[in-house]
């Protein structure tokens, strides 16, 4: 199969991380032999080796809150983790409703006041308050709110006063004010921004706040943007990564490195781009890059030095060791790391001490693998783990 046919079919695949592509970000992965095509389903079966989330029954709830997106209900799930065993409870009301369709990305703000969840299917926002002590949910006044279509990632800026969505299809950034009282969304002037090609599928901003990213793993492009005192864009480059296809997008804790989560590339295999930020907000790309992950990575956390990439296809977590010096990428010991059928997304809890990994096996199954994070970033599966959902199919991942 030519390349101008494998990147045609890639097109046609690329959704979000969670399977059946619609609308330009994938619902479910497709597999014919090698690459991502709308040809055969691999999405494997149901976990039955997972073990029940306790809670939910009454009784004393308490842990760090984990938000979990079900697309194919409408909701979003609310567990709690223990913070010494990394074990999961279910909580009293989950799962709730977003009151729109297909939930997908999620963002909180700086404080951990509000939860926002973007509805791609129902063009719309839902915001809700977060109980501090239970990790419950509770809409607030307005929430839903109304936005344009097919939102496929949302971010908040590290400021808690703007809100950035992108969507695919047509390709193009939404602002909004975030009101960090009452939780209501008010569209900013200069939005939407368009970005005049369809297949955009990655979004970060830096954590100081100077800069917002874009990625679209079909044109191997990534676009930056300053983002100025009042939420607005102007627009400062385009990269093209070295033999890379960036699907996702994520920083480093210090927002020095900016890594690109290539989906395939020019190798053909899932890798790491990682490219040094300037102050202007200037992508160079480091050395060496880019570093091999597994196959079809398609989501990625960084926390304590540490890259963990979600490889869809292959089943595991790459784990890499960050050198802040150089932004080279070094894998962990044990890695990849096994992490059951068709993982999604992950997300780290409790001050980077545990890896929580949403795996979505098929329409009626999946599991919440839980991970121990060592000093030097190696992952061990917590007693209990996986545990099943309290609602099939778990999509993204959110955790304090």
């Amino acid at each position: 199969m030519n390349r101008a046919h494998r990147r045609s079919k890639m097109k046609k695949s690329i959704r979000a991380e969670k399977g059946l592509f619609r609308m330009g970000v994938p619902r479910c992965f497709y597999f014919p032999v090698l690459i991502v095509s709308a040809g055969m389903v691999a999405c494997g079966g149901g976990n039955d080796n997972a073990n029940g989330i306790g809670g939910g029954s009454g009784g004393s709830q308490t842990g760090s809150p984990v938000y979990v997106t079900n697309s194919s209900s409408s909701s979003v799930s609310v567990y709690q983790l223990d913070q010494t065993s990394g074990a999961l409870q279910r909580t009293t009301g989950s799962p709730v409703s977003t009151g729109g369709s297909t939930p997908d990305s999620m963002a909180t703000d700086p404080s951990k006041k509000f939860l926002l969840v973007a509805n791609s299917a129902s063009a719309s926002i839902s915001v809700f308050n977060v109980n501090s002590s239970t990790a419950a949910l509770t809409p607030v006044s307005g929430s839903p709110f109304s936005t344009p279509p097919n939102a496929i990632r949302m971010v908040m800026h590290p400021s808690g006063n703007f809100v950035y969505t992108l969507s695919g299809t047509p390709a193009q950034i939404q602002g909004y004010s975030f009101n960090s009282t009452t939780g209501a969304l008010t569209q900013l002037s200069g939005f939407p921004v368009s970005l005049n090609r369809t297949g955009e599928t990655g979004l970060a901003v830096s954590p100081n706040g100077g800069f917002l990213y874009t990625s679209n793993s079909s044109t191997n492009a990534i676009t930056g943007f300053a983002i100025g005192p009042s939420g607005g864009l102007t627009s400062i480059s385009t990269t093209v990564p070295f033999q890379g296809s960036p699907f996702y997008l994520t920083f480093d804790t210090s927002g020095n490195f900016l890594f690109g989560i290539n989906i395939g590339g020019n190798g053909g295999a899932g890798s790491v781009s990682v490219f040094s930020v300037s102050a202007l907000g200037a992508l160079s790309e480091v050395s060496g890059s880019p570093f091999l992950a597994g196959t079809t990575p398609v989501s990625a956390v960084f926390s304590q030095g540490s890259l963990y990439v979600v490889n869809q296809t292959s089943n595991t977590v790459s784990a890499f060791a960050l050198n802040s010096t150089t932004g080279q990428l070094a894998g962990l010991t044990g890695s990849p790391f096994s992490v059951g059928a068709r993982p999604v997304s992950a997300a780290t809890a409790v001050l980077g001490r545990f890896l929580i990994v949403t795996s979505s096996a098929s329409a009626n199954g999946g599991a919440i693998l839980v991970f121990s994070i060592a000093a030097d970033g190696r992952l061990t599966q917590v007693t209990g783990s996986p545990f099943t959902p309290d609602t099939a199919s778990p999509d993204q991942v959110l955790a304090f």
